[in-house]
């Protein structure tokens, strides 16, 4: 979903090297072709998305869900509730306190690369006395990606309600407040980089302990600078983690060949 990249002519040879894994990290495998994307400018895709909120999510604790995007758009193209809640059941989004999913604006399911922009919807169980609510970041102007959250937003409503008539009208989607993007491809970098700050605002104890929300973290954390530097600093992240798992897998084949021998 949501790579955004222009078609070109390219050799089997290029491709076949594009290709090419580079990094394992839990349950993503990063290609080749990521990295060039990374460079920019170009659309971030969802393994390049999946790979961060991984990384975010290292030593959050179970009340903050950082969700790849193959999961929120499954849970918002399936057919009926109950197909939602049992794909839903294993994430347990009631109980958390907050959960992040990125939104694309692809419209077909059957073109794996389709969409054009990348948002973030928030569920929000830290503030709000009436219950949860759906906070929607979109970095363009108008908010064009406010109906396809929405429509995740309807698909989840029921399982955060669920059991307490009182709040059945509630868990409404307000807008975020969100820097906006300078530019035609970088949407997706701007969800990574809200997340950032929403997960920084929440391990200093922000939303654990002294209430409020993570707009300001937002606000200070979020611009056209730090997201440019963004790409560069997952490019390093990368290269880094890459050169670990080089290292301890080289450590490794060195134990077995002492313990031969």
């Amino acid at each position: 979903m949501g790579t955004g990249s222009c078609s070109t002519s390219t050799s089997a040879g290029e491709r076949k090297k594009g290709e090419e894994r580079v990094l394992s990290h839990g349950d993503v495998v990063l290609i080749r072709s990521d990295l060039a994307i990374l460079r920019g400018p170009r659309f971030v895709n969802d393994r390049i998305i999946a790979f961060y909120f991984a990384h975010l999510s290292a030593d959050l604790g179970d009340d903050l869900l950082l969700l790849p995007p193959s999961i929120p758009y499954l849970l918002s193209n399936l057919p009926d509730p109950a197909s939602v809640a049992a794909v839903a059941e294993p994430l347990r989004l009631a109980s958390r306190r907050l959960v992040l999913l990125p939104v694309n604006d692809n419209a077909d399911a059957s073109v794996p690369e389709g969409g054009s922009h990348w948002t973030l919807l928030v569920i929000d169980n830290t503030t709000s006395p009436s219950g949860p609510r759906f906070v929607h970041h979109d970095s363009l102007r108008g908010a064009p990606n406010l109906p396809v959250a929405c429509r995740l937003a309807d698909a989840l409503r029921p399982l955060l309600l669920q059991g307490d008539s009182r709040r059945r009208a509630t868990a409404p989607v307000v807008e975020g407040p969100t820097p906006r993007q300078t530019n035609s491809y970088d949407c997706g970098v701007y969800v990574m980089a809200i997340a950032r700050a929403i997960c920084g605002w929440w391990k200093n104890g922000h939303g654990q302990h002294r209430g409020g929300d993570w707009f300001e973290a937002v606000r200070r954390e979020v611009n056209s600078d730090s997201v440019k530097a963004m790409r560069a600093e997952l490019l390093q992240l990368i290269t880094t983690l890459i050169q670990e798992k080089a290292k301890a897998s080289s450590t490794s084949e060195g134990n077995k060949t002492s313990n031969t021998d």
